[in-house]
């Protein structure tokens, strides 16, 4: 019977080993890239593991060393002895793709323990007297651990961070453009200039608020405008409802009229020319249902990867599940979730959005207007975010005027953006026009100045009555 050779880079590893005993300041380029488990071979991960502990002592990293600590250990012979070793050196030339080769030894590892972890997962689920749900849960526990096991962070020299900030501060000064990916509003790019990388920005609000349309404008306008790839992850809308949405906020048409298929063959001609742009555009859309927060850690890594998207929109956190729910409250599933998403954008260095559902308390107090206190199911929510940002609708609870920075401002088709908790930042608010029926945010004195002029070609054509004369002594014509 033949026997199956599990996925290896043996070639790879005698490479980076050599190089390591050759060039011993290499190892400063894959000491935190490596383990000794990424090896496949023992004699390899013993020669490895000899590397890495005179690495940590200080201790010099050569032939003469790591046979010397083998030797202490036992384990010289099963290396392969001082001529496995020198063989190792003899064919390095030099160290320059080092870091390149560790990486194919760590996919390598990865596909072997894959395997391995698949493997018992089968054979668990073969069997009726396990629980399902416990095999799902443990088998992607283990797919997590060993993904996190070669993801690793490392400290930076205080310098080279210093000389990096002053790099993207000139590039931003000079382009004038913001820091972060834009968010295609004058006033919110002003105050925050871009959704910051590794951020995470919680957007909450009450129902009716109109959170879903600030997120697929919040998605729309930097693939649109600057051609940025992002993503929204949709756990209560399919992506029919999402791209109707979209379709409605560009054509200028009645969004429910686009949903429900309601629009003549004129107006689809119409709206098919004033979309063309969504044929093209970097926006990436996932509806599925029961997102885990394993789930959307992989399938976010693939899309930063493959697709190069550099903002991520997820509606809404209370919909997602938690990696395991065993004996988990709903507040403790929550906190991980959020503490997950956070991880989550550093790891990426991207902005994460992740709208958030408020309690009911909002609704029994005379000042609707809702603060950090009433975020839903738990206070980690608060904690864990670099930016919490409110919707708020002030007509949507029939108050007529709204004040804001000295103004009095009509509530009909005022969005308000309070902004409650800026890790980098200040606080406070941000007008905005919310147009319902074509899903749409806008800048407000855009919205101001487009509702002016629907006004006026809304209103009939004035006409002086021809039974009565203009008086000549002022001029006005009473009508």
């Amino acid at each position: 019977m033949k026997t199956i050779e599990f996925p290896n880079a043996t070639d790879f590893e005698e490479s980076v080993l050599g190089a390591c005993l050759s060039f011993g300041g290499t190892m400063d380029e894959v000491i935190d890239i490596l383990n000794a488990e990424c090896f496949y071979t023992e004699a390899n991960q013993m020669i490895w593991k000899a590397l890495t502990e005179l690495y940590r002592s200080n201790d010099p990293i050569d032939i003469l060393s790591v046979k010397r600590k083998l030797e202490k250990e036992n384990n010289l012979d099963k290396a392969g002895g001082v001529v496995r070793l020198v063989e190792l050196t003899s064919r390095i030339a030099s160290a320059s793709n080092i870091e390149y080769h560790a990486r194919i030894i760590v996919e390598q590892y990865l596909r072997r323990e894959l395997i391995k972890v698949s493997n018992e997962a089968v054979k668990s689920a073969l069997d009726d007297t396990n629980d399902v749900f416990d095999t799902f849960s443990k088998s992607i526990a283990e797919i997590e651990s060993l993904l996190n096991g070669v993801i690793k962070y490392e400290a930076k020299q205080i310098g080279k961070v210093h000389q990096k900030n002053l790099e993207e501060s000139r590039h931003v000064a000079k382009n004038k453009i913001a820091s972060g990916v834009p968010t295609g509003y004058r006033n919110l790019d002003n105050f925050i200039n871009g959704w910051q990388k590794t951020d995470l920005i919680i957007l909450a609000g009450r129902p009716a608020m109109g959170k879903s349309v600030c997120a697929l404008s919040f998605v729309l306008n930097p693939a649109l405008r600057d051609n940025i790839p992002t993503a929204l992850f949709s756990l209560e809308m399919s992506n029919e409802q999402l791209v109707g949405r979209a379709e409605s906020n560009l054509s200028l048409m009645d969004s429910s009229r686009i949903i429900k298929k309601q629009l003549t063959e004129a107006e689809i001609d119409l709206m098919e020319q004033r979309c063309q742009i969504l044929n093209t555009a970097p926006i990436y859309i996932d509806d599925s249902p029961n997102l885990t927060l394993l789930d959307l850690k992989g399938k976010a890594r693939k899309l930063v990867k493959e697709k190069g998207v550099q903002m991520i929109v997820i509606d809404y956190l209370q919909l997602m599940s938690a990696d395991s729910k065993k004996n988990m409250s709903r507040e403790q599933e929550v906190s991980q979730i959020s503490r997950g998403l956070k991880a989550l954008a550093k790891e990426l260095k991207i902005p994460i959005i992740a709208l958030s559902q408020l309690n009911r308390l909002v609704e029994n107090r005379t000042d609707k207007r809702p603060n950090l206190a009433d975020l839903r199911e738990s206070g980690s929510i608060e904690q864990d975010a670099d930016m919490v940002m409110f919707c708020y609708r002030p007509d949507y609870y029939d108050i007529p005027q709204y004040e804001m920075g000295g103004e009095t401002l009509p509530s009909e088709g005022l969005m308000v953006l309070i902004v409650a908790k800026h890790r980098a930042g200040s606080l406070g608010e941000l007008r905005f026009g919310f147009n319902g029926d074509l899903t749409k945010l806008e800048n407000y004195d855009t919205f101001i100045s487009n509702k002016r002029e629907s006004q006026r070609s809304q209103q009939p054509a004035i006409r002086p009555n021809p039974n009565i004369d203009p008086s000549p002594s002022t001029g006005d014509i009473p009508f």
